[in-house]
């Protein structure tokens, strides 16, 4: 999740568990927190106007962060 109040943005994936899916693929994977929601069978706890939203590309991982 990035930013908060009416500027939170979120991303998601939904990733198959195969050699096919790599770190270059990733984009592929993308789905909205509301796809997800369904996928999983649960709700996730974001604004609702941010969980149809599917990012055209997956964010850049900032310098220095170690969650890769």
């Amino acid at each position: 999740m990035r930013g908060s109040g009416q500027d939170e943005h979120v991303i998601a994936w939904v990733v198959p568990n195969s050699s096919e899916a790599t770190k270059n693929r990733l984009d592929d994977y993308l789905v909205s927190i509301v796809d997800l929601e369904t996928e999983i069978h649960e709700k996730i706890p974001v604004a609702n106007y941010a969980k149809h939203d599917t990012p055209a590309a997956s964010w850049l991982i900032p310098i220095g962060c170690d969650r890769g």
